[in-house]
């Protein structure tokens, strides 16, 4: 009597979990997040552009309006549930989010000039919001990664101000996009869109703005 056929072993069996990302790229991920860096970056320039006594009302303004404000925006419609996350990963929820922030920041940049802040202060914003918009832009053919874009559009506006420092945002950027890659957010092409289209359009803008 002929032996039956053994059963082919199911798919489940073959399907192996992923291996869980390295700590290093979920640390990384979470603590470079564009929420926290954005307003560290905001404070940074605020500081140098607007220094002394005299212009800390201005500094405490464009840390509220240019970071407090969207963080509180993307944060807040997080914890509503209208993104998936803070992340914001899917594309349709990318360019609600991008054009919310858009008009803050066109409107900080606006109330910070009326306010009288030094005028180096509103053209570092202003660059650092076109590199926004670039990622906005490519956002229904690519979804570039946000958090190396805004290390990124950073080393490309430093690049009028201080080459060292445009070095150092830009290894910053770099970490981050293999910190990204490493919990699987994002592919290599988008990675490197953020990396790139962020240095680029960061030291346009820079070079028009500042020169």
């Amino acid at each position: 009597m002929p032996r039956p056929a053994p059963l082919a072993p199911s798919s489940a069996e073959h399907t192996r979990p992923a291996a869980p990302a390295p700590r290093w790229a979920v640390l990384v991920t979470e603590v470079l997040a564009p929420g926290y860096t954005v307003a560290a970056l905001v404070l940074a320039t605020a500081l140098y552009a607007s220094p002394g006594l005299a212009g800390l009302r201005h500094v405490l303004l464009a840390v509220l309006l240019c970071g407090g404000l969207p963080y509180l925006f993307v944060h807040g419609l997080a914890r509503l549930r209208v993104l998936e996350s803070r992340h914001v990963r899917p594309r349709a929820q990318r360019m609600v989010v991008f054009a919310g922030l858009v008009v803050i920041e066109v409107t900080a940049i606006v109330v910070l000039h009326v306010a009288g802040a030094p005028p180096l202060l509103p053209a570092l914003l202003t660059a650092y919001l076109a590199g926004v918009v670039a990622l906005a832009l490519v956002t229904p053919l690519v979804r570039a990664s946000v958090h190396t874009g805004v290390f990124s559009v950073a080393a490309g506006v430093a690049t009028a101000l201080s080459w060292w420092l445009a070095a150092g945002l830009l290894a910053v950027a770099v970490v981050v996009g293999l910190a990204r890659l490493g919990v699987r957010d994002h592919t290599r092409t988008e990675v490197v869109t953020g990396l790139v289209l962020g240095a680029v359009v960061g030291a346009v803008a820079a070079g028009l703005l500042v020169g």
